[in-house]
């Protein structure tokens, strides 16, 4: 069976992996274009070629030639930092060093043109540094002789149609020569003419490659690419094209097109730089066309700045080339920067304004900056008739803004002339220069034939209007102002906002709430969405409801902006078991029994510019809290808050503002918990705070409090687990001590007491306890030694005494311990102290701490029991009787 002949990939793909040197190449090209090129003679060179898979990907059209090229160039990069990291560390070569110095000797007496080797590049005074894996550039490699010969057979057999001798010629060329062009070259046309677009332009990329000074193949190539949709290699093509030629204006410009094309508008605005700085003087006219089209696709990228750079340089170059539509856009690029003594300095060289001095014979030319800076000032404007009305109205606005008032009204004389509903977007710009100066009144005569005027009776003019009644103080007419805007405008935030502020100061409160909703109201907690706007207009509407303190639909304003569910008993219970604000996420999850990643977050509008930031929404949670709070409506400040718990919006817990806001919204969720009297959810909250933190006294002293409001008593297990864990902790010794005291261990009490008492003696709050727990202990019907358990309690008793001094609460406690104990004498004289001091806290709160009523109770019960019935119904009368 015959073999068939091999085609010229196949025999690429076979020749790229045998050793081959590359000879020099005839052109030198631009070092740094070359540094990171890699040219077919890299893929083909020894140690650089790439894998046998890549290239056949490559030739299958599984990846375009630039992959194929990035792949080459990140295997060298590897390959150079190993070579680095196994030489770095390499010792001094002597004997390198001295052949160094004898080659140089050498050299200097030898041919001059002699290329020193590689180990002796260095300079005289160097150390041979660390052996460095130098480029060779990509050299074009000629086909011999006989085989120049076998191409130009090649190309009859090509021209006569006899293509498959062509093939296999070009093929054989490849094979003993595979870093020659023409043979590529060859194929591309044959594949070309038999109609494979594809397989041409691959095998004409190869020859480009090879030989890659001709710019028109690589423009020939470009345009074949885009042929094929290829945007991308096109670009790669045109690229190469204008670094073989950067003269050829035309590849550059579409070059450029293409990047507009492929949106890269910033590097197709650096592409029309440079064909601006390499076009001709006399051809300023093309100049200045490009650069007006540069300008403007800065100016709506909205860098001003840059585009302000490219006017000024067309400016200075072709001036015999602007025209007044030039001018007006480098005065407004000026304006927009606010630097009006450059835009009115553009005028006066480009218009031929006359400006008159305050100082006679100023024969000077008028220069702004000098102006400004010796402090003059014009007098007068001359402004030429021939000048567009557009530009004659921004030499009034700048002498406006400049705060030359004198010749304004000369200036725009002609202006007022027309009617508003012919140059009303010109009335406005004066309109708005005189509020920039805060000179309003101008500004309101303006704005007011402007807003009856026909044409411009619009929403964006109206408020303009609005703000400027309202900066005169005229506020019922800027109300009236800021209505019309939102009846043409019903969307418009700031109006809203505006017209409500107002209303409020004009003591309107009902029709501020009016301002701030939609007239078509929609906003239900089924909703899911809602508009940027809408949000903004929401929470300013909370906020003022807040105020007035209509607490309930502030309420449901403020869960229609924090979150998109309801808070159950069921999820209530959830988020109690889970501990971190991940976990009551994932509770609320599992209750729910669905996902919920897009309900339990701030409405979508908060991310997507609506201005409403993290921060507005906690001062609104606050601010809620807070009212809810004055308005005793616990539950549902307990609803609030925790729902704002898995607000992500809040507590993500990404830094440490919000780590800190985390706890701050525990403790509030905690408050509002004790408050409305749920001790379990209440549990759940100081539980997690108390662990976070078991040196936190206040944190042990709620922790009281919130055990003191459930009947649960699974708080034992966990203090007696902490206890184990952490022996030396007061806090815990105490609430154990306590703990077996209410369930009447009063020996497992007194001994966790002791435990404390050996690390603070002088607690007068321990000796209280320790002294009461042994009176305890005492009146049990079966106790050893009873005297001497009552001698030391009442020793405890004393030394509590001491350390808390006078004072009502002292007497109290002694009274009712020797009640107690049956010594109602010594009880009654403790009692009557009790009755005789008053309340240690003194002010609002006195009726809470004043223990008078108790005193006095307990007193007229010894009384009745000792048989004397009035003095007890005596002290009734006195401190219990309202």
């Amino acid at each position: 069976m015959a073999q068939s002949n091999p085609g010229p990939m196949e025999l690429f793909l076979a020749q790229a992996n045998q050793e081959m040197t590359a000879s020099p190449m005839d052109s030198e090209n631009d070092d740094e274009d070359d540094e990171m090129d890699i040219t077919f003679d890299d893929l083909l060179s020894p140690g650089q070629h790439p894998s046998s898979d890549l290239i056949t990907k490559y030739l299958k059209g599984e990846m375009t030639f630039l992959q194929l090229q990035d792949a080459v160039r990140s295997k060298r990069r590897k390959e150079e930092n190993v070579v680095s990291l196994e030489t770095a560390d390499q010792p001094l070569d002597i004997e390198k060093l001295t052949k160094m110095v004898q080659d140089m000797e050498q050299s200097q007496s030898g041919d001059s043109d002699a290329e020193p080797s590689a180990e002796t590049s260095t300079t005289v005074g160097e150390l041979p540094a660390t052996p460095r894996k130098r480029r060779r550039r990509a050299k074009r490699t000629k086909l011999p002789k006989e085989l120049q010969g076998l191409m130009g057979e090649a190309n009859l057999k090509f021209a006569r149609g006899e293509t498959q001798e062509a093939i296999a010629m070009c093929n054989e060329c490849i094979r003993q020569v595979p870093t020659a062009y023409e043979p590529y070259q060859t194929l591309g046309m044959l594949y070309e003419e038999m109609g494979d677009t594809e397989k041409s332009l691959q095998l004409s990329l190869i020859a480009a490659h090879l030989n890659p000074n001709d710019p028109e193949e690589w423009i020939k190539l470009a345009e074949m690419s885009l042929e094929l949709n290829n945007e991308q290699q096109a670009l790669h093509c045109y690229t190469k094209a204008v670094k073989y030629d950067k003269t050829n204006k035309d590849v550059m410009v579409d070059r450029c097109k293409l990047l507009e094309k492929m949106g890269d508008i910033k590097h197709a605005l650096e592409g029309y730089h440079q064909i601006m700085n390499i076009l001709p003087k006399e051809n300023g006219e093309e100049y200045v066309q490009l650069a007006r089209e540069v300008t403007k696709n800065y100016h709506e990228m909205g860098d001003v700045k840059s585009a302000l750079e490219t006017m000024s340089k067309t400016f200075q170059l072709h001036p015999s080339f602007i025209t007044s539509e030039d001018v007006n856009v480098m005065v407004e690029l000026h304006m927009a920067q606010k630097n009006y003594e450059q835009a009115f300095q553009v005028l006066i060289d480009n218009c031929g304004l006359k400006l008159e001095l305050n100082i006679p014979d100023y024969e000077e030319p008028v220069n702004m900056h000098n102006v400004i800076l010796k402090g003059l000032h014009p007098v007068s404007c001359r402004v030429p008739d021939v000048l567009p009305i557009d530009l004659r109205v921004k030499v009034g606005v700048l002498l406006i803004q400049l705060g030359f008032y004198t010749p304004v009204e000369s200036v725009l004389r002609p202006l007022f002339e027309e009617t508003p509903n012919d140059y009303g977007d010109l009335y406005l710009d004066v309109a708005e220069a005189y509020m920039d100066k805060t000179d309003n009144r101008l500004a309101k005569s303006i704005l007011n034939k402007l807003v009856h005027s026909e044409k411009y009776n619009l929403p964006a003019v109206w408020l303009r209007y609005a703000e400027c009644l309202s900066a005169l103080g005229e506020l019922q007419m800027a109300a009236d102002a800021y209505k019309h805007v939102v009846e043409q405008a019903p969307s418009h935030y700031s109006a809203r906002v505006s017209l409500s502020n107002i209303q409020q100061q004009l003591g309107k409160p009902e029709e501020a709430l009016k301002a701030l909703s939609q007239d078509d109201e929609s906003f239900t907690e089924e909703e899911e969405d809602l508009l940027p706007q809408d949000v903004r207009l929401l929470l300013h509407k909370s906020m003022l409801l807040c105020s007035q303190g209509k607490m309930e639909e502030c309420l449901k304003i403020t869960k229609r902006l924090l979150f998109a569910y309801k808070l159950t008993p069921a999820i209530k219970k959830a988020m109690m078991h889970a501990q971190a604000q991940k976990g009551k996420f994932e509770a609320i999850k599992t209750t729910l029994g669905v996902e919920i990643e897009n309900k339990i977050k701030t409405v979508p509008a908060l991310q997507s510019g609506s201005g409403v930031t993290a921060e507005d929404l906690w001062d609104l949670y606050n601010k809620v809290y807070e009212g809810l709070a004055e308005k005793e409506m616990y539950p549902e400040m307990e609803d609030l808050s925790c729902m704002t718990l898995t607000c992500p919006a809040l507590c993500n817990n990404i830094n440490d503002t919000e780590k800190e806001r985390y706890q701050e919204l525990e403790w509030k969720c905690l408050i509002a918990c004790v408050l409305n009297k749920n001790g379990e959810l209440a549990y759940a909250f100081i539980k997690e705070i108390v662990l976070r933190d078991m040196s936190n006294t206040p944190a042990w002293n709620l922790f009281c409090q919130v055990i003191s409001l459930t009947t649960d008593i699974r708080h034992n297990r966990f203090l007696l687990r902490m206890m184990m864990k952490y022996p030396e902790n007061k806090a815990l010794g105490m609430l154990n001590g306590h703990n077996s005291s209410v369930f009447g261990t009063y020996k497992s009490a007194l001994g966790e007491y002791i435990s404390v008492y050996r690390q603070e003696p002088d607690n007068a709050l321990l000796n209280l306890v320790i002294g009461m727990t042994l009176i305890n202990i005492a009146s049990q019907k079966f106790t050893a030694k009873r005297h001497a358990t009552v001698v030391q309690g009442v020793s405890f008793l004393n030394r509590y005494k001491e350390l808390r001094g006078e004072c009502q609460e002292v007497y109290y406690n002694l009274g009712r311990a020797m009640q107690q104990l049956g010594l109602f004498h010594a009880s009654i004289f403790y009692y009557q102290k009790a009755l005789d001091l008053d309340p240690a806290i003194s002010g609002e709160d006195q009726e809470l701490f004043d223990l008078r009523r108790e005193t006095a109770y307990n007193l007229s019960l010894i009384y009745k029991s000792s048989g004397s019935p009035q003095m007890a119904q005596l002290l009734l009368q006195k401190y219990c009787v309202i």
